[in-house]
């Protein structure tokens, strides 16, 4: 498999060594977000540019918590562009590339 696209020693000190509390936040990760994620895309595709960017901002903690450095500003600009109704070129990009990234996380993080 390719290089981890997550990092979790952010997790790992506010898990202060609890494995089980560390695994835990991997179930939720897991439970919610690809969930999400569909739904910000569906959003997107629906041209529900409030709701896009709402969804954005309530999976941007968990990019940051699980150190998915590659896709920090893509985050932030979908979620930026969704709250100010202002899509533009990129979106398409950064929606793809947020995507891509945390699906792959998702199944590096299935495997721990």
């Amino acid at each position: 498999m390719s290089d981890k696209v997550y990092d979790l020693s952010q997790l790992e000190e506010l898990a202060g060594g609890s494995e089980e509390f560390v695994h835990s936040m991997i179930e939720t990760f897991l439970e919610h977000t690809p969930g999400q994620l569909e739904e910000m895309k569906t959003a997107h595709a629906q041209k529900d540019w409030k709701t896009m960017g709402g969804i954005a901002h309530k999976i941007k903690p968990n990019i940051d918590l699980f150190g998915i450095k590659s896709i920090y500003s893509e985050i932030r600009e979908v979620e930026n562009k969704g709250k100010n109704e202002q899509p533009d070129e990129a979106l398409n990009g950064e929606i793809g590339k947020v995507d891509e990234v945390l699906k792959t996380a998702f199944e590096q993080l299935r495997t721990l």
